[in-house]
């Protein structure tokens, strides 16, 4: 449901301004106005692209010429250089606290400590991974599988991963209680087409893989042979596991990944598994589950017995590792990188270790960090405005909802209810959990990595039996990010997303509708995707739609899935438009609703002139582009397009654009131009 640009997560040079076909912009202006568009840099521009052959590249060709990927980067655009600004501020915070003899569980001493084990270089160096020992000795120790219940408590406890994930969250048939779920797990390379689709490049990934367990079992003194066979186990264990995996775009279906049961039904579905042992190893009261993915748990039973405890303890001691492998000694952390980083996203130079361990702070206790970030650089003036925004693009969701042709008059009614139940949170949480029982030491960084996985643990855990929290927060408020929680219906907008290229007071306001108001109305949207639209005003999961709207509203969504699924980034390699439809929904939604929120504003206030030979209506379309401008490497690009809900960044803008009359009409495209779909394959939906 979220706006990542990635997690998830998330392209410009000047020739001369002669649109063929399309309203001549900036012509008139020569060249003394090219830099004067508020919030928009005329440099990003590549005109020798013309607006309705591909907007994606006249918009931010220049920017992506001007922008080269890092070496330490997998990619490089607008979320991550804002990322990186925020990281610098960050920084700051950090070593002020790593300055400082702070009392004992404030979150200055804390964080403080907390970086300085992570930069003791020296000490990890000599620790190597004598730290995990414990875990390695526990595991050695199994008998068979009847001690997995609680072995795998003790992992969960511990922060470790199983063979399955337990969390309790709010229950999606009853928002007023939490429940617990049950998922799929136990992978270690991105998805599971990585084990099983049978192609050269995911042949050459699995090949790399073998050799990179290989070369960690070695290292922990295996010889040769025997790294081998246990590289082997591991790989077999994993692929058994994919094999019996829901695919992403299966779980996009909510009803489908919605099983509740009772413990004792749990227990007939996978008999070999002492689930009341585990929940009392975990030592929570469990009556009550959700089972996401039940062939996977049915089939896991399977493996249980079948696959000897031998092989069993391989596979273990290797996510034990890769639980902490790019914190201990260098050369665990060099083999990480060269297979996660190198093989799988291109990366070519591993960050400096102060940046590394910024980000890991960041990370891992990130919501105190982010209570210091917005204390400093949050300003109250940007709430308001968007308060503001999100008011008026509420105002316009409704009126156009009312007036869609497609949908049923008791729909509409519904629609709109929900529209007018939304709620919002911007900038911050009104109220902040306290770290302080966490016990974080100078100079043992695993030992201070363990403390926070147990808080985290312990703290989700502890929620069953309790009302849910509506003021909880799942982000922290440097994320630059933005999500919609359809459990809540709510739209949450930290501090971090609040800048530009999204939102800049200073900026033009076309360029800020295009920008932050069409990512507000893309998270509003989510409400109405092919996800959303199956909960209700309240948050629950309970189909509201006449049968005969959402057989109509279906038949729209497959146009833009067909879309979408006739994009090729990589050669043979497709976009997947079930895969992505939700965001492209989105994308469409947020981007149709800011413009006509926009056109409102000017009824209102009065319609602003060209700048720069621009029109308000050419500069919104810049604005929504700048926000997607990108670069990616062609390893992690792929690896995206196999996990990544979200399309690659060029058709997040050419996208939804070449379907909207609103562009075409903008740029004064006609029929036949790239960015102009034919009437009849257009996505219209609101």
């Amino acid at each position: 449901m979220k706006l990542t640009f990635k997690n998830s997560i998330m392209m410009l040079t000047l020739a001369g301004i002669g649109l063929s076909g399309c309203n001549n912009a900036g012509e008139s202006s020569g060249n003394k106005n090219l830099d004067s568009i508020p919030g928009f840099t005329m440099s990003n521009l590549d005109t020798a692209y013309k607006p309705c052959d591909n907007f994606y590249m006249y918009a931010t060709g220049g920017w992506q010429k001007n922008n080269p990927i890092p070496k330490t980067e997998g990619r490089w655009g607008s979320f991550n250089i804002l990322a990186e600004q925020n990281e610098a501020k960050i920084k700051g915070i950090i070593l002020d606290a790593a300055g400082q003899k702070a009392k004992k569980g404030t979150v200055t001493q804390q964080i403080g400590d907390l970086f300085h084990s992570a930069m003791d270089s020296v000490g990890i160096e000599k620790k190597s991974i004598t730290p995990l020992k414990l875990f390695f000795e526990k595991i050695d120790n199994l008998k068979n599988y009847t001690e997995f219940p609680g072995f795998f408590a003790s992992n969960k406890l511990e922060g470790l991963g199983n063979l399955f994930s337990v969390m309790v969250g709010v229950n999606e048939k009853d928002v007023r209680h939490y429940i617990t779920y049950l998922n799929q797990g136990g992978l270690t390379l991105p998805d599971r087409d990585y084990y099983i689709v049978d192609n050269e490049r995911y042949s050459k990934i699995r090949q790399a893989y073998s050799n990179y367990l290989t070369k960690l079992f070695t290292m922990m003194g295996d010889d040769s042979l025997k790294a081998q066979t246990e590289a082997q186990s591991v790989i077999e264990i994993e692929t058994q596991l994919a094999e019996n995996s829901m695919s992403r775009i299966e779980m996009r279906k909510p009803e489908k990944i919605y099983n509740k049961m009772t413990v004792a039904e749990l227990q007939k579905l996978v008999p070999d598994f002492n689930f009341n042992q585990y929940f009392s190893a975990l030592h929570v009261q469990v009556d009550t589950v959700v089972v996401r993915q039940k062939d996977f748990f049915k089939n896991m039973n399977v493996l249980l017995t079948d696959i000897p405890i031998e092989k069993w303890k391989s596979y273990f001691k290797l996510h034990a590792l890769n639980q902490f492998v790019s914190w201990l000694s260098s050369d665990y952390v060099q083999a990480h990188f060269d297979f996660f980083s190198k093989i799988l996203s291109g990366v070519t130079e591993m960050k400096p270790r102060e940046k590394r361990v910024v980000r890991l702070i960041n990370n891992v206790f990130a919501k105190p960090v982010g209570k210091l970030f917005v204390e400093k650089y949050f300003p109250e003036s940007s709430k308001k405005t968007v308060e503001s925004m999100i008011e008026d693009l509420r105002a316009v969701y409704i009126e156009r909802m009312k007036k869609l042709d497609w949908m049923s008059d008791e729909t509409k009614a519904k629609a709109v209810e929900k529209l007018h139940a939304f709620t919002y949170k911007i900038g911050y949480p009104d109220k902040w959990k306290d770290y302080s029982s966490i016990d974080i030491v100078p100079d043992d960084l695993i030992h201070n990595l363990l403390a926070i996985y147990k808080f985290q643990v312990k703290d989700n855990l502890d929620k069953l039996g309790k009302p849910v929290d509506r003021k909880e927060w799942g982000m922290p408020p440097q994320m630059v990010n933005a999500y919609y929680d359809p459990t809540m219906n709510e739209v949450v907008f930290p501090a971090g997303i609040l800048q530009p290229p999204f939102f800049d007071p200073k900026a033009d306001i076309c360029i800020n509708y295009g920008g932050i108001v069409g990512v507000i109305g893309h998270e509003f949207t989510h409400g109405f995707d092919d996800q959303g639209s199956k909960y209700d005003k309240i948050g629950n999961l309970n189909p509201w739609w006449n049968k005969e709207d959402a057989k109509k509203f279906a038949v729209k969504t497959n146009v833009i899935v067909q879309q979408f699924d006739n994009y090729e980034p990589y050669d043979s390699i497709h976009v997947q438009g079930k895969l992505t439809l939700g965001e492209n929904i989105a994308d469409l939604g947020g981007l149709t609703l800011s413009y006509y929120a926009m056109q409102k504003h000017f009824k209102e206030t009065g319609r602003p002139g060209d700048i720069a030979g621009f029109t308000p209506e050419q500069r919104f379309f810049l604005g929504w582009a700048q926000v997607w401008a990108s670069n990616v490497r062609d390893e992690l690009g792929k690896q995206l397009i196999t996990v990544d809900p979200h399309s690659p960044a060029q058709y997040r803008v050419n996208g939804p654009m070449s379907n909207m009359t609103e562009f075409r009409d903008a740029w004064h495209c006609k029929s036949g131009d790239a960015m102009v779909r034919e009437d009849s394959l257009q996505a219209k939906i609101w």
